[in-house]
C-alpha cells in the first residue's frame, strides 16, 4: 500500500460512518412515552379544570357561550392548553341538552385513558346555567 493511498481510505471509512449513522436515523421510528400512571391524569385533570377557571374569571367563558362563537372558544382552549394534550369540549344547558351545534375540538381523543372534567357555569348577562364536559388526553 502506497502512503498516497492512506487519505483516500479515511474519507471512504467516514463516508460509509455517516451513511450507517443516517441509515438508522432513518429506519427507527419515532420513540413515544407511554403515560399510563395515574399521576399523570391527576395533572391533566388539574390542567383542564385550572383552564376553564382562567376562561371564565373574567366571565369570557360565558360570553363566548351565550354567543355561540365556538371557533374563538375553541381557539382560547388551544391557546391555554399546553402541547401535547388534545380535547373535546361540550356545553350542555340546564336540562342536560347540547347547546355547542359545532364541534369544539382540538385533536382526536384516541388514547388508553381520558380525563373528563365538568364544570358548572353560570352565564352572567342571561343568568343560564350551563353544564360544560371537557375532555382531556394526551396525544400519542
Amino acid at each position: 500500500m502506497r502512503r498516497g493511498n492512506s487519505g483516500q481510505i479515511r474519507v471512504l471509512e467516514a463516508f460509509l460512518a455517516t451513511a450507517v449513522v443516517f441509515s438508522a436515523l432513518l429506519l427507527t421510528g419515532p420513540i413515544y412515552i407511554v403515560l399510563e400512571n395515574n399521576g399523570d391524569q391527576e395533572v391533566l385533570y388539574s390542567i383542564g379544570v385550572n383552564v376553564l377557571m382562567e376562561l371564565d374569571r373574567d366571565g369570557e367563558l360565558g360570553r363566548l357561550i351565550a354567543q355561540s362563537n365556538w371557533t374563538v372558544l375553541s381557539e382560547r382552549l388551544s391557546c391555554l392548553l399546553p402541547l401535547g394534550v388534545s380535547y373535546n369540549l361540550t356545553v350542555y344547558n340546564e336540562n342536560m341538552q347540547v347547546v355547542n351545534n359545532a364541534l369544539v375540538s382540538g385533536g382526536s381523543l384516541v388514547a388508553n385513558k381520558v380525563v373528563s372534567v365538568q364544570y358548572i357555569l353560570a352565564e352572567r348577562t342571561n343568568f343560564q346555567f350551563y353544564v360544560i364536559r371537557l375532555q382531556l388526553a394526551w396525544m400519542k
